[in-house]
């Protein structure tokens, strides 16, 4: 057995919908509804007037709308009285500001009226129609509030001509009744309006206003305004009107407002994606930076942007969409110098900059006071400004958060984009630079080769000119130095292309008149062209066949030389990768030149040397005779001199009857001596000079031990203190730097003879790369006046009478040091001893 399921009953769902109406478009949507079709039922609800047929509801108080049903008794009444309960909930929940009279009633018909608005023009046009039904003979505005200044946004069709006509950038002043309405939670009413008074001269034949400002999130400061020229102040019922009306109009304002901004985010972010988009695939910044002020402008109203450029000192705008004020677009048109705290604070952080109550102070540019606030997004590079991403707005003195939040992605879309683009031209100027630098490297490598085979200048000149225009465009390549008062063509490499521009190169170019070289040659800096100036170089041919030039100043040994120059048949921007390739193979060239000047002055300095050699050789010859000669043929009459003066004495016998005799023999006998000496010093000093070194590790403390015990018979019988410091190991031929402290160590001992308590002291010093060794007595000293003598061969500072010696032992000193690389020094006063000083190379590290 089967059943059939009826109709499910419509009550339940009709009593909840009516439970949840919060306006009469509600309750209206609830009699729209099939479910009230569906209990036999058709009504409609209207705003209330009077004699309007039909049930006016609520049943108690004032009412507010009137009922006009058809259907069956017992649901008609339950209808009726359903929404009379909602109806007084309903009017119960309204703000107590709508206890005016006829508010309430107000509030709903504006309520239904502009329940259907979806954007701002509609809400405004359906407003000033009902607030005219409800207040006869009332002009409607809607104004926006931008700090100190309003801006009209609506005005309706029966105002004055006065009123309608444009305001000066669609601003008004400053003007107290919008100062005042803006600060007051309700609605104003002004019942002697003052045209003069508010600032607002177009409105002098209004007596009555009244304005009430809405303060929606994210939204202008909107004001809702009536003025009467026929009535002298507000009724109470006119009151209660606006009242109700202006409420109604601030939710429905709300409601749009909500509504636009979700639509514009949805936009925002289309834009944003699409803007990125196209964004990531465009190569030119002014497009980007056009897309991006478009994107900026479609999502909020009334915006101007403009992108900035650096040029030199100033800021031009490459881009520019919106209004302008005429002498802000001529500034930036021709350029503009950014100045003021706002700008400097967004170059200094690199971060976006928003600047509220915009005043020329604040920026620094005329014109720019027509914005209520300013909004700037630097694009850097490397830490330096590239661009400026500016926003203005006349709306509001101030910019809200989600304004705040959309600049900066579209300016952090911008900079990054900008970025990209910066970077990938780096990146394709460097491999550009890369590759002109590996053939660079290549021909650096053969040019190298090649001058290395020359040392002829103008053939490694002419080399370098092939290399050089082998890795450039078609052009030549010439080379001139100064003669005179004309420039020499000393080489050139390809064709000039035109013959009068052929001769007067060959005949010579004035040298004053030649700025293209003179320009170089005086500066010492490379001078590049590209785009050649004829009058430059005043040569009228050149004019038919030079494109670019590049002319670099040629040095040898660091002294100008000449002007290296390379021309291109066609003007040409030279790159960075050309100029570095032009001037290191200059500097490769002066490299060459000085290598070459090297080799030619080596050759000649090895000839010299040779002949030198050759001349040292027989002065070595002579001087080996000569030792020969001393050491046979002036021996020989000295030692005949002492043998036959020997013999005289024994011949004589004793002499202590004649004293004069014996005193002559003694004068022969001890003359002769010292000729012996004189000439074993000699033959000493000489071989000295031309000994072989043969260096080893000597320990100079052993070594002045074992001098000591040589010195012992001049020690003999005297107390002489010999007081010998810790001393190093030296690097040193041992021999001769016996002989150096021999001689040194002798001379101590015999000039401190005349002292009772003699001392001599021994000890060196480490200094930076060399040991200095010292010896100290405690002598007759000597006057430092003469040092500059001491060491020289036979010189004395005292009487042979009083000190013996042959005046060549400090000179031995001073060869021998000096041929191991060291140096010789004494100090000394009078009679306050003496200090002799000899350096040695140090092979240990410090």
């Amino acid at each position: 057995m089967s059943t059939a399921r009826g109709p499910a009953d419509p009550w339940p769902d009709l009593i909840l919908a009516l439970t949840r109406a919060a306006t009469l478009d509600d309750l209206q949507s609830v009699l729209d509804h099939p479910r009230t079709r569906e209990a036999g039922l058709h009504a409609h609800l209207s705003p209330w007037a009077p004699g309007q047929p039909g049930q006016p509801l609520p049943t108690q108080g004032t009412p507010v709308a009137t009922l006009q049903v058809t259907g069956p008794g017992p649901a008609r009444a339950a209808l009726t009285d359903l929404l009379d309960q909602s109806l007084t909930r309903i009017v119960g929940a309204l703000p107590p500001s709508l206890g005016a009279d006829g508010a309430v009633s107000a509030f709903l018909q504006v309520t239904e009226r502009l329940g259907s608005a979806l954007e701002v023009g509609d809400l405004n046009r359906r407003a000033a129609d009902i607030l005219r039904a409800l207040l006869p003979d009332v002009t409607v505005s809607v104004l926006e509030c931008a700090g100190v200044r309003g801006a009209v946004r609506f005005v309706s069709d029966n105002a004055t001509s006065a009123v309608q006509a444009p305001l000066p950038d669609g601003l008004l002043g400053d003007s107290p009744a919008l100062r005042a309405a803006e600060a007051h939670p309700g609605p104003l009413f002004i019942d002697d309006w003052n045209a003069a008074d508010q600032h607002i001269p177009a409105s002098a034949d209004y007596r009555v206003a009244a304005l009430q400002a809405f303060h929606v999130p994210e939204w202008p400061i909107t004001v809702l305004s009536v003025g009467c020229r026929d009535r002298l102040h507000w009724t109470a019922s006119e009151r209660g009107a606006f009242t109700g009306a202006a409420l109604a109009y601030g939710q429905a304002l709300e409601r749009v407002a909500r509504a636009h901004q979700l639509a514009v985010e949805r936009a925002t972010l289309l834009a944003l994606v699409d803007f990125k988009e196209r964004a990531a695939h465009s190569r030119n910044v002014a497009d980007i930076a056009g897309q991006a002020a478009q994107v900026l402008r479609d999502t909020f109203e009334r915006l101007t942007v403009a992108y900035l450029v650096p040029q030199g000192d100033t800021w031009r705008a490459e881009v520019t969409q919106g209004e302008l004020p005429a002498r802000l677009a001529q500034h930036l048109r021709t350029g503009v110098t950014l100045t003021g705290d706002g700008l400097n604070a967004a170059f200094a952080q690199g971060q976006p900059h928003f600047i509220p109550n915009v005043s020329e102070l604040t920026t620094g540019v005329g014109g720019a006071d027509a914005f209520g606030a300013l909004a700037l997004y630097p694009v850097m590079d490397q830490g330096h400004p590239v661009g400026v991403l500016a926003m203005g707005t006349r709306r509001a003195p101030d910019w809200t958060a989600r304004e705040r939040s959309v600049f900066r992605a579209v300016g952090r879309s911008l900079a990054q984009a900008v970025d990209r683009d910066t970077r990938e031209r780096r990146l394709a100027s460097q491999h550009a630079e890369l590759q002109v630098q590996a053939r660079s490297l290549q021909a650096f490598a053969q040019l190298s080769r090649d001058l290395g085979a020359q040392e002829d200048r103008y053939a490694l000149i002419r080399r370098a000119q092939e290399i050089t225009l082998s890795l450039l465009p078609a052009g030549f390549a010439v080379y001139y130095e100064p003669e005179g008062d004309l420039w020499r063509l000393r080489a050139q490499v390809g064709s000039l292309r035109d013959p009068d521009l052929q001769a007067a190169v060959d005949r010579g170019l004035p040298l004053e008149d030649t700025r293209n070289l003179l320009i170089p040659w005086q500066s010492g800096q490379p001078y590049y062209q590209d785009s050649y100036d004829p009058d430059t170089d005043r040569l009228e041919p050149a004019a038919r066949v030079v494109g670019a030039t590049a002319t670099v100043p040629l040095r040898q040994a660091g002294e100008l030389i000449g002007v290296f120059a390379v021309v291109q048949y066609e003007a040409r921007q030279w790159t960075t990768s050309e100029r570095a390739l032009i001037e290191g193979v200059t500097r490769s060239l002066q490299l060459a030149l000085d290598r070459a000047a090297s080799v030619t002055e080596l050759r000649r300095t090895s000839q010299d040397t040779a002949r030198s050699n050759a001349a040292l050789q027989v002065a070595n010859e002579e001087l080996e005779a000569f030792a020969y000669s001393v050491s046979h043929d002036l021996r020989a009459p000295v030692r005949h001199i002492a043998g036959f003066t020997d013999l005289l004495r024994r011949t004589l016998g004793d002499l202590s009857g004649q004293p004069k005799a014996e005193r002559y023999l003694n004068i022969i006998g001890d003359s002769a001596t010292q000729m012996n000496a004189l000439i074993d010093a000699m033959l000493l000093l000489s071989r000295v000079t031309r000994q072989e070194l043969h260096l080893r590790d000597v320990d100079l403390g052993a070594l002045v031990g074992s001098v000591q015990v040589s010195l012992a018979p001049e020690l003999e019988g005297r107390d002489v203190t010999l007081r010998v410091s810790p001393l190093p190991t030296v690097q040193a031929d041992a021999a001769l730097l016996r002989q150096v402290m021999t001689n040194l160590l002798s001379n101590a001992v015999k000039y401190s003879a005349t002292r009772t308590a003699p001392l001599i002291e021994v000890w060196a010093d480490a200094l930076p790369g060399e040991w200095r060794v010292n010896v100290r007595d405690n002598g007759v000293g000597f006057d430092p006046a003469y040092a500059h003598k001491l060491f020289g061969v036979f010189q004395r500072l005292h009487r042979a009478e009083d000190f013996g010696g042959t005046g060549v032992g400090l000179a031995n000193v001073r060869r021998i040091i000096q041929r191991h690389g060291g140096q010789v020094h004494a100090e000394s006063e009078p009679d306050q001893g003496a200090t002799f000083s000899f350096t040695l190379p140090r092979t240990d590290p410090l």
